[in-house]
């Protein structure tokens, strides 16, 4: 007796049947995509820098001077498919406050390569950080803000991250705690 699928056509060429999964030397097996290099070939920079939504907020508007600020950075695709930006250093984004990157005036020891900051589709990457209100001036000194209005910022390590809209700003009120 004869079932359907028997015959030729139902034999992959390697003795095996039809319900049996491909090897790695089967053509067909080796059909996967790497979306991420197909967004970041086939897609306009001026498209996978306007799929990527930057947002940073605080836990409050107005603190206390020396109370400790949370500092939450979320960064979303807003496409159905995965997106790739490159960034100027592994460290793929970065935050500020008073335009002082990461509160501290003391340079870091970051690679000069360049890297990517990969989105799959509809992603959305949130990290947090804590500010003590106070900026790094050296290794070992701290300095204490000064009450007021203070601008906090994150933003993707890009040079043009500016001028392609990769930035988020909010404000935050430090009053004097008298």
């Amino acid at each position: 007796m004869t079932r359907p699928g028997d015959g030729e056509r139902a034999h992959r060429g390697n003795g095996s049947d039809s319900f049996t999964p491909a090897t790695s030397e089967d053509e067909n097996a080796r059909r996967s995509i790497d979306w991420d290099a197909f967004s970041h070939a086939f897609v306009p920079m001026g498209l996978r820098s306007r799929a990527i939504a930057v947002d940073v907020s605080t836990d409050r508007d107005v603190y206390d001077a020396g109370e400790p600020v949370r500092i939450t950075v979320e960064f979303r695709n807003r496409l159905p498919f995965p997106i790739r930006l490159r960034t100027d250093s592994p460290n793929r984004w970065t935050w500020a406050v008073d335009d002082v990157t990461a509160a501290s005036t003391v340079p870091r020891t970051v690679p000069d390569r360049p890297s990517a900051f990969s989105f799959a589709r509809g992603e959305r990457k949130r990290f947090h950080r804590t500010w003590s209100q106070r900026i790094r001036v050296d290794e070992r000194e701290w300095v204490p803000v000064e009450s007021g209005t203070h601008a906090l910022s994150a933003r993707v390590n890009r040079d043009d991250a500016v001028d392609r809209g990769l930035i988020d700003r909010t404000t935050i009120e430090i009053e004097d705690g008298r």
